[in-house]
């Protein structure tokens, strides 16, 4: 019975750690509540981070999405025609 339950636990356990929200070291608690002053001078900082800066960008990057402080960039098209008779 005792060698039907640890695998049983173990997988039980497995599945609740996957289940959890990611927390991971890269996040800080109340980066949610960051304004978007804030958010940029953490993505400054970010560059310090060494080999963990790009994870660190990217959740800042989500919350400023998220926030909307990212402005979409602008897309200007114009078409132009021109004939000359000689």
């Amino acid at each position: 019975m005792q060698f039907i339950a640890v695998p049983s636990l173990v997988i039980i356990v497995c599945l609740g750690a996957c289940a959890l929200q990611d927390r991971s070291l890269l996040t800080k608690a109340g980066d949610e509540l960051l304004d978007c002053k804030a958010l940029q001078v953490e993505m400054d900082f970010a560059v310090n981070l060494g080999e963990d800066a790009p994870a660190r960008r990217r959740h800042i990057k989500a919350l400023q999405e998220k926030n909307q402080c990212l402005s979409k960039p602008k897309v200007s098209v114009s078409f132009g025609f021109s004939k000359s008779f000689n």
